[in-house]
């Protein structure tokens, strides 16, 4: 692990491989070790940088709040320290926003962009049901202890057939959250900035080739929101990894590191 020194904080970052720049974007609360089944497909054609968002793992956790532009602008920082000029991105959930603030606003710095289980934001999007938002809010929560908050969050993590089928895999990921898990501060920061963000109107400027992909049993974010991305994004393809959850990076990774790795390569 690295640290940079970016927009006045600082930034953890990790570098695995060589070859084209590869920029992979965490989700709420993830941190660089939540990439392991990715980098290790990625790194044998690309340089793939993973890094802790402000607010988690071994980054600043801002006294101030932010946004998912300051976010961005973070990435883009890390890139300039690194000395990349363009590179792909790969942003998660909450990573898939900053990803296309990214695009929007940093046109030339950006090659392809895959955007997984995440939204344009705002209104029109399609939101999950009212207790999904009441149980990630836990994570923020001091009183409530980390590991409860991290198991009641399951559900709405992987699909009914992969806490059924793979246990172990689940437990893997419950105990390497919980080492990892986010102060509230950091989690109450994250959350807002989220929960704010809408880019519905700005879509049609993107002009980055873009890979949009939803697990088709996301319940966090309902893939519904998928369809409305490509629809909205020009140009933009459309994958869906059937029969997994939001976490369809976890539960199908070669499927999933195959389809993006092509995607980039082609």
């Amino acid at each position: 692990m690295s640290k940079a020194q970016v927009n006045h904080i600082e930034i953890a970052y990790s570098i695995h491989g060589s070859g084209d720049p590869l920029i992979l974007i965490g989700g709420f609360g993830q941190v660089r070790e939540t990439w392991r089944l990715q980098v290790d497909d990625f790194k044998k054609d690309f340089s793939v940088i993973t890094f802790d968002n402000r607010g988690v793992g071994n980054s600043t956790v801002p006294s101030e709040p932010f946004t998912i532009a300051d976010m961005a602008e973070d990435t883009v920082g890390l890139m300039d320290a690194l000395g990349i000029e363009s590179a792909h991105i790969f942003g998660v959930s909450m990573g898939g926003l900053i990803s296309q603030t990214i695009a929007l606003d940093h046109p030339k710095q950006v090659k392809k962009v895959c955007l997984g289980c995440t939204s344009h934001g705002g209104r029109h999007a399609v939101q999950p049901a009212p207790q999904v938002f009441a149980t990630l809010a836990l994570a923020s929560d001091p009183s409530i202890p980390p590991e409860q908050a991290i198991r009641k969050a399951l559900p709405y993590t992987f699909s009914e057939r992969f806490i059924r089928e793979e246990p172990e895999k689940v437990e893997e990921y419950v105990q390497m959250t919980l080492k990892h898990q986010p102060t509230p501060k950091g989690a109450t920061g994250q959350m807002a900035a989220l929960s704010v963000f809408n880019v519905k109107r700005r879509l049609g400027e993107i002009q980055c080739p873009v890979l949009v992909i939803t697990g088709t049993e996301d319940r966090l974010m309902p893939p519904e929101n998928a369809h409305l991305l490509a629809e909205g994004i020009p140009n933009a393809e459309l994958y869906r990894v059937e029969g997994a959850g939001h976490a369809f990076c976890q539960e199908k990774p070669e499927e999933v590191n195959k389809i993006i790795a092509d995607f980039f390569k082609k």
